[in-house]
């Protein structure tokens, strides 16, 4: 059991200092890590509703609503009518899109720079590991509902 539990803590350590950095990337941009997020699903959905990047992140509603309030303070998202009026859905605005390419590039230096350790068998195998992770936690999680 020791060694399931240095994987959680090192899984989990990753993640936080993965995030610290990203935070440390987006701070000149007045972003951080879960107001990307929420620019990343808009961006990946090609627009979507509050509902759809709350389902995608696995994180509540009002958690939504208040990144989605930040980001359009920002002047980062804009919104369109959907055939159902009670919502509308979210697009990055063109300031919203020219922000987005500007931190993906730098993120994406980042994570370049992240693997350079790793030969790409190595980072194929890790992702692929990764993802299958993923997938049963979202079976795990689909068992317990």
């Amino acid at each position: 059991m020791p060694n399931l539990l240095k994987f959680r803590a090192s899984l989990l350590r990753c993640a936080r200092l993965m995030s610290d950095e990203i935070n440390t990337i987006l701070l000149p941009y007045q972003l951080n890590y879960s107001l990307w997020q929420v620019l990343y699903v808009i961006q990946l959905k090609q627009g979507c509703t509050s509902i759809d990047i709350a389902e995608y992140l696995n994180v509540s509603k009002p958690s939504i609503a208040k990144r989605i309030h930040v980001l359009m303070q920002l002047d980062l998202l804009g919104q369109v009518d959907t055939e159902d009026k009670r919502q509308k859905k979210l697009i990055l605005s063109s300031s919203g899109q020219q922000l987005f390419k500007t931190c993906s590039k730098k993120l994406d230096e980042f994570e370049q720079q992240l693997l350079l350790p790793l030969d790409p068998t190595a980072q194929k195998r890790t992702l692929d590991t990764l993802h299958k992770l993923m997938e049963h936690l979202q079976q795990m999680k689909g068992n317990q509902s």
